[in-house]
């Protein structure tokens, strides 16, 4: 391959990310995608991810930080960040699609269906990054040159920078990839490389090893990503599994019959074809028109991947999983490219379209101009942004509005800072932990409070109330509590009394635990 292949993958990828950017203009403002942008806002004010507030890890908000930088603090460079990534991880796979052969309309196909599937786009970091670890792994399986290993253990290294399941997912992938490819000769003794690896290995975790050396941050990762992890037990809010011999859960009845059944069965697959992917591969009984190296490079990866799927068994995360299952059926359709492409590139667009397709809920959309663009509000999240911007309005204060228990959009929307660390609060709080939130509050002071005590997820015990009870009855103690006829009914309203300032459990707050009150 030529830097005309180079090129030419990259304005393939390019293309397709600002197609994807240009469909998307319009979207709504998730509570995902406002985490991400608070974050920004918070690293343009020198306060860094996970020691200064919650976050996803850093890279992420480095790569978007240097666009904000030149072109505003706004949506909009912030959504073109994001896609400008995931063209870097296209591009990367499209050239180890060219490696093998294929021609420039069978990589425009690939394209098109590797990016309807690149859905959210706030989790665009995790597709483009998959698909950069496939095109790694399945180089180096292809050609173990000292290069190649180098650029495994880069890959490896700086994905630690970009998300903390992302290494897990890759590292175990690669070793179960070694594992299947020596005893069969894929990958021979000789093509081991361990100072190469070592060297890239070492020159990718750089970053995140220059961040740990803040004492703050590397006690926060830790006990955010790992500890807290392991003894709550699982790494997201779990829900029912849509196997297809059940009846389709509550997350999926959004969707049409015919897709819910679809997705059921997407779900099925997930693990199913990496499996009888790498049986094939170990057992030598691949076609030869199949690459072994490619398919086994992409059946790892998605095995590995599926916990991903599993951790919140939705329609996003189902989606998010999908890119190695897609890449196996592209790697099928290769001998038969490009008019092997063309039905996977649909089944793929099929699939997506209910993610990608705005359907008109009871309460519609409202078009809000926030951060810049206009873009597509639900009713509901409208009339709460309106609320709160006319709540706000009196205060010069950056940090005087406590928003929960999931509304950094809220924060992101506003420009205003939170005072507390915890602005995605889902999960039951320790007593250290609510107590540290109710200093926040004090130490701001806050002023306002928007707290939604809605089920999450439909369970009873995950509403706020429950979750952080001292907190809740700290906010009914300094604040009057009321309910607004423009916004949901869970959605609470406090505004401090006046003269209520204090940083020590009270006699009320006393009486409010006590009795029992929001458990």
């Amino acid at each position: 391959m030529g830097w005309i292949d180079v090129a030419g993958c990259g304005v393939v990828a390019f293309a397709a990310a600002l197609s994807m950017l240009w469909l998307r203009r319009n979207a709504p403002l998730g509570a995902d995608e406002g985490y991400l942008w608070y974050g920004v806002q918070q690293i343009a004010k020198g306060r860094w991810p996970h020691r200064d507030f919650k976050s996803y890890e850093p890279g992420r908000y480095l790569w978007c930080a240097m666009f904000v930088r030149g072109f505003g603090a706004g949506l909009l460079p912030l959504r073109c960040a994001t896609h400008l990534f995931f063209a870097v991880g296209l591009g990367a796979a499209l050239l180890a699609l060219r490696s093998r052969g294929l021609d420039w309309p069978s990589l425009a196909l690939a394209a098109i269906a590797l990016s309807l599937i690149a859905h959210p786009q706030h989790k665009l970091f995790e597709h483009g990054w998959i698909l950069l670890a496939w095109a790694a792994s399945a180089q180096l399986l292809s050609a173990p040159s000292a290069f190649a290993w180098a650029c495994e253990g880069a890959v490896l290294g700086l994905s630690l920078f970009f998300g903390f399941n992302l290494f897990l997912y890759a590292t175990a992938a690669l070793l179960l990839a070694l594992a299947v490819a020596a005893p069969i000769a894929l990958l021979p003794y000789a093509g081991w490389k361990p100072g190469a690896f070592a060297l890239g290995a070492v020159l990718g975790l750089v970053p995140m090893l220059c961040m740990s050396l803040s004492p703050r941050f590397a006690r926060m990762f830790h006990q955010r990503r790992i500890a807290t992890v392991i003894v709550r037990g699982e790494s997201n809010l779990s829900l029912p599994l849509p196997w297809p011999w059940r009846a389709a859960p509550a997350q999926l009845q959004g969707m049409d019959p015919i897709h819910r059944r679809a997705l059921q069965w997407t779900f099925l697959l997930l693990p199913c074809l990496p499996l009888a992917a790498i049986a094939l591969v170990a057992f030598r009984a691949l076609p030869a028109a199949l690459d072994a190296p490619a398919m086994l490079a992409s059946a790892t990866l998605g095995l590995m991947l599926f916990h991903h799927a599993v951790s919140r068994a939705d329609p996003s995360h189902i989606v998010q999983s999908l890119a190695p299952a897609c890449l196996l059926l592209l790697l099928c359709a290769a001998p038969f490219a490009p008019l092997g492409f063309i039905p996977v590139a649909a089944l793929m667009l099929w699939l997506a379209w209910p993610l990608w397709h705005r359907r008109t809920h009871s309460d519609g959309f409202e078009r809000r101009r926030i951060g810049g663009c206009g873009i597509d509000v639900p009713g509901a999240q409208a009339r709460l942004f309106d609320a709160a911007s006319a709540l706000t309005a009196s205060s010069h204060a950056s940090n005087d509005l406590f928003a929960a228990p999931a509304y950094p959009a809220l924060y992101a929307v506003l420009a205003r800072d939170s005072p507390v660390y915890d602005t995605f609060a889902l999960y039951p709080a320790a007593d250290e932990a609510q107590s540290r939130m109710i200093d926040g509050i004090e130490r701001a002071p806050v002023r306002i409070g928007i707290v939604s005590d809605a089920p999450i997820d439909g369970r009873e015990e995950l509403r706020f109330s429950r979750t952080h009870p001292r907190v809740w009855a700290h906010l009914h103690a300094h604040f009057d509590c009321t309910r607004r006829d423009d916004i949901e009914a869970d959605v609470f309203v406090f505004v401090r009394k006046l003269g209520s300032l204090s940083r020590i459990s009270t006699p009320e707050e006393q009486a409010w635990l006590d009795a029992g009150r929001g458990f």
